[in-house]
């Protein structure tokens, strides 16, 4: 808030007052010693201050410094963010302190899965040495990786087939057991043509991929771990379905 000029008057007036004072009633003994002049003058002199300043405390504003335990806001909004128009892009989404539960989340996996099917209809599942049953193609996303990037490299590490796999069909949840919880997504690989299906046939494996098969729907159970299966009998509903989603990154489609 800025000084009204009553505010400037009364705050330059009063101190100017009291030293005019101060120096009329010292003038008699201008001729004294030195001494006991100046020590009159300047009792006069801080006496006057100090009884005229607080005569003005009717008309100074409230402090101003801030109050430390509310959070200043930028200015332009009341939600401590600036104008969405304004925001840079390569800022963070968000401004204060983040809870642990954020900047420490809890170890958990991500799996990504392709479902591939060829001409006939027939589901493109792996066989290795680690896996009870067959599964997926697919695999886990390395730290920092892209997910669908990381279903990318493994579905053509394991089979030899270069696809978009940019949406998604299921999520599956599996908890802590043998291996730490995990959210599996499952991505439609699309039907393959037949010049597709001799890349998988011809393609040489990593050395723990042991087979790559081509199973009807109607055997998976026979082939399959119970949740395996599960999970891919929800991708391929929700394949019959139309329930397709896009896989977003930062709200725009994956390319």
């Amino acid at each position: 808030m800025s000084p009204t000029p009553g505010l400037l008057a009364a705050v330059t007036a009063v101190p100017a007052v009291s030293a005019g004072a101060a120096v009329l009633a010292c003038w008699p003994i201008r001729d004294g010693p030195c001494g006991p002049r100046l020590l009159i003058v300047a009792l006069l002199l801080v006496t006057g201050i100090v009884a005229g300043l607080p005569a003005c405390s009717p008309w100074l504003p409230a402090a101003t410094e801030p109050d430390r335990a509310t959070p200043q806001l930028p200015p332009g909004s009341r939600t401590g963010r600036a104008p969405h128009h304004q925001l840079d892009p390569k800022e963070p989404d968000l401004l204060y302190p983040l809870p642990e539960i954020l900047t420490n989340p809890p170890r958990r996996r991500l799996g990504h899965q392709a479902l591939v099917l060829n001409s006939d209809g027939a589901v493109l599942l792996l066989e290795t040495t680690h896996k009870n049953g067959h599964t997926l193609p697919g695999g886990n996303a390395e730290r920092d990786e892209l997910p669908h990037l990381a279903a990318r490299r493994h579905t053509e590490t394991q089979t030899g087939l270069v696809l978009p796999l940019r949406t998604l069909l299921a999520t599956d949840y599996t908890d802590t057991r043998l291996l730490p919880e995990a959210v599996h997504f499952v991505y439609w690989g699309g039907r393959l043509t037949r010049a597709q299906e001799t890349t998988v046939t011809r393609h040489l494996p990593p050395p723990h991929v042991t087979g790559l098969h081509w199973v009807p729907e109607a055997r998976l159970p026979d082939v399959m771990a119970t949740h395996q299966h599960r999970r891919t009998t929800q991708a391929l509903t929700a394949l019959a379905r139309g329930a397709h989603l896009p896989f977003l990154l930062r709200g725009i489609p994956a390319e």
